[in-house]
């Protein structure tokens, strides 16, 4: 638990900040929005676009604030009486922004544990979530949680750190270019790791090789003493140079330090035989692996996890304990089951990459395999079979933002692409909806199994569900692609 004395001491050693009040107040930690603050929370006044934190320093006082990070100006103008200063602290900052990163990079170079930083297009959320639950096998970890990864979300990770931790493993996540840097000024950490280089905040980064060069700063960052985890089958990261004397690899297309080999997809997840190359960690030889959850791409990023586990100094039988008790996060590829069908749903996000390995998913399903009467979307003799499998496979997507000039483009692609996967019926939503649409056509999939709505509210999958359906429902996040299951959470 934070004490006063330690952010007079940032304060000082710093010489960014006025501390102004009572000494004696425990904090419970940090909290950037009153609505989830919790009593001892220290309240950070953030600027913003829409309103600012200042506006509400009175209502986090009223739930119970300990103190709150207040700009001077702020503190100035108020003159806040005696009573007040007497039951909390202020903490005077020229901007509350710098002043909340500036107290996280002071709290991490109070660690000495390592620190893992993961970045990349796809799946760091879902690798920090694995090489998280390998790490806590020696004790406990700090993870940052849910999309706390930005310019924001990672200094209140960082707070959250406790010097008694095994070690950290943060998310960091950057959507322009100038952002991998402050991170990792904040984060400092000593193990990097790249998931992939993929089309993701094209609008701001311009192209692949753009994402690349944000991205590789992580690498860049890593001192001569750390360590960086590389995917050998990316070619933007398979050659990668660097400071970092210690360097693990891995790939299932290349030769690496760690492979994958023999994946077989099943009802409830994947299991595949994780090959070690090289005699100085784990020691060596093969493992069999099994993860609840689904698809190749999972593979990868357990093989990200067990690599930067293995240069930490962990072993074979910690990893595959690890990985074994990991589950989907919340609408990152978590499959339910809804009005009979079984959804998968990975709405969290989405780019041209994690769509392809969606629909990926979706065409190998993870039912057992059964007769089911359908309606076959295709043309031709194939409408007029019996089809074998699950049930129907249908693909609800939504829009793909943030992709700049290439949206158009990527859209129809992805239209496409649900041709290629047989997908049997399509539910397009959003701006591009049509365009989806229109690749799908192009594709060969018949014109009354597709579907184009501007809005999510004019869908009712109540009535465009089967038993025995499996259903995929994936667009960017602003799209709020989850909405889509309220119907059944509605009264007939």
């Amino acid at each position: 638990m934070w004490t006063l004395d330690q952010i007079v001491k940032w304060a000082r050693e710093g010489k960014i900040a006025d501390i102004h009040g009572v000494g004696a107040v425990p904090i419970r930690g940090f909290s950037i929005d009153t609505r989830t603050l919790q009593a001892g929370d220290v309240f950070i006044a953030l600027p913003g676009t829409q309103c600012d934190g200042h506006a509400f320093i009175e209502e986090a006082l009223w739930r119970g604030a300990s103190g709150v990070l207040v700009s001077r100006a702020w503190f100035l103008s108020a003159a806040l009486g005696p009573d007040l200063l007497a039951r909390h602290f202020f903490i005077g900052v020229d901007d509350t922004l710098n002043g909340l990163q500036s107290l996280a990079r002071w709290h991490r170079s109070q660690f000495s544990g390592p620190v893992v930083g993961i970045t990349g297009s796809n799946g760091k959320t879902t690798t920090k979530e694995m090489l998280a639950s390998i790490l806590a096998r020696r004790g406990p970890v700090l993870k940052s949680e849910g999309n706390l990864n930005n310019h924001i979300g990672l200094p209140l990770s960082l707070l959250r750190l406790d010097l008694s931790d095994r070690a950290a493993v943060v998310e960091m996540g950057i959507s322009r270019p100038g952002e991998m840097g402050p991170l990792c000024d904040m984060a400092n950490p000593t193990v990097g790791v790249i998931t992939n280089i993929g089309r993701a905040h094209l609008e701001f980064l311009g192209d692949l090789k753009g994402v690349a060069m944000e991205k590789q700063v992580l690498f860049d960052a890593i001192g001569p003493d750390g360590a960086v985890v590389i995917n050998r089958d990316d070619i933007h990261l398979a050659q990668w140079e660097g400071q970092a004397r210690e360097r693990w690899t891995y790939a299932i297309e290349n030769d690496a330090d760690l492979t994958a080999t023999d994946i077989e997809h099943h009802a409830n997840g994947t299991t595949f035989t994780l090959q070690l190359h090289r005699h100085d960690g784990g020691g060596g030889g093969k493992q069999k692996i099994v993860l609840n959850l689904l698809g190749r791409h999972q593979v990868y990023n357990a093989m990200a996890a067990s690599a930067a586990a293995l240069a930490l100094g962990y072993e074979f039988h910690e990893i595959r304990e690890g990985l074994r008790h990991v589950r989907s996060p919340a609408m990152r590829g978590e499959v339910i089951e809804v009005g009979g069908a079984s959804v998968y749903l990975d709405a969290y996000n989405a780019n041209p990459e994690s769509n392809r390995i969606a629909l990926q998913v979706l065409s190998a399903s993870w039912a057992t395999e059964r007769r089911a009467p359908v309606t076959v979307a295709w043309t031709g003799e194939e409408r007029r079979k019996e089809k074998k499998g699950p049930g129907r496979k249908v693909a609800v997507l939504g829009d793909m933002l943030e992709l700049g000039e290439t949206a158009r483009g990527a859209h129809l692609e992805l239209g496409r692409r649900v041709a290629q996967h047989r997908v049997d019926r399509l539910i397009a939503v959003g701006h591009w909806s049509a365009l989806i649409a229109e690749g799908a056509r192009e594709g060969g999939m018949a014109k009354e199994a597709i579907s184009a709505y501007e809005t999510l509210s004019e869908i009712d999958l109540r009535n465009e569900i089967q038993k025995g359906d499996i259903v995929l429902i994936k667009g960017s996040r602003g799209m709020k692609m989850e909405r889509v299951l309220d119907v059944f959470r509605q009264p007939e």
